[in-house]
């Protein structure tokens, strides 16, 4: 199991600024990645729209679900991952957590460092 660990306060920047042009499907960040125009589509200059899945009230809702059924089970397969039983029926599964913070080919070197 691998956990990929980002603050839920970049979390909610992450999700709460992007915004999408609706009819072609393009996204936009308003950090990380805005558009030429704030709030307007790059190639067409019609408006962007932020979803309702990535309303910050959405995404705090969706971390609070996390916290209540994701989170235990992390817990879980981190604390059997460290058993060392030999009376075990099963062999306890691998375990490592990374952080999520960093550029794309960052974390994907600490995936693949961590699956070694």
């Amino acid at each position: 199991m691998l956990e990929i660990d980002v603050p839920f306060n970049e979390i909610i920047v992450r999700m709460s600024g992007r915004r999408v042009h609706a009819a072609s499907g393009r996204t936009y960040h308003v950090r990380f990645n805005p558009p030429k125009v704030e709030n307007e589509d790059d190639i067409t200059g019609e408006p962007l729209i932020q979803r309702d899945d990535d309303q910050e009230a959405t995404v705090e809702k969706r971390l609070d679900v996390y916290v209540a059924q994701t989170r235990p089970l992390i817990e879980y397969y981190n604390q059997w991952s460290r058993s060392d039983d030999p009376l075990a029926s099963m062999r306890p599964p691998r375990f490592a957590a990374i952080s999520g913070l960093g550029s794309v080919d960052e974390i994907r070197a600490r995936v693949f460092d961590a699956l070694k």
